[in-house]
């Protein structure tokens, strides 16, 4: 059955987090238009389809993942990039959510390393590509790569399996 308020903000999740997602790849860089639009678009649409009080929720969400992503790219231990957009996705996950999201986070971490090092080696898919930065940059990965599959499979999963 679909979920309707998290069908809607599946659509911008997916068109942003595709491109968030090769944005980082291929530049290491997320562009923080891409973070301020899928905010943005969370506000827009979340006032529409949430009740009051559960769009603060949501809302607060956000500004807590973004000063605990400053901190954590104070101390170098992410990106700034990542952060904010960790931050601007933040409300598209319910509070009851939560722990699940972070399962999901977990399994598509691994997953897109693994699949990122074995594009890199495989010469097909690496010729189409040789230019990308995430290739040549030792020590470090796209994680934008990560939050775009985490947050378009939890809203995939919530529309058309609950």
């Amino acid at each position: 059955m679909l979920n309707l308020p998290e069908f809607l903000l599946l659509i911008p999740a997916v068109i942003i987090g595709v491109y968030v997602a090769w944005s980082d790849m291929k530049y290491m860089r997320i562009p923080n238009t891409s973070c301020l639009i899928l905010f943005a678009s969370f506000l827009v649409m979340g006032i529409l389809i949430f009740d009051l009080p559960e769009y603060g929720i949501r809302v607060l969400q956000g500004i807590i993942v973004l000063i605990i992503g400053f901190f954590a790219t104070s101390i170098g231990a992410v990106g700034g990039g990542d952060s904010k957009y960790a931050a601007a996705m933040a409300p598209f996950v319910a509070f009851s959510h939560i722990l699940y999201f972070i399962v999901i986070m977990a399994v598509m971490s691994l997953l897109s390393v693994a699949l990122h090092k074995l594009a890199g080696k495989t010469p097909g898919i690496r010729d189409h590509v040789q230019d990308w930065v995430s290739w040549k940059r030792r020590g470090v990965f796209p994680f934008g790569l990560t939050l775009s599959a985490s947050i378009i499979f939890y809203l995939a999963m919530i529309n058309f399996y609950s």
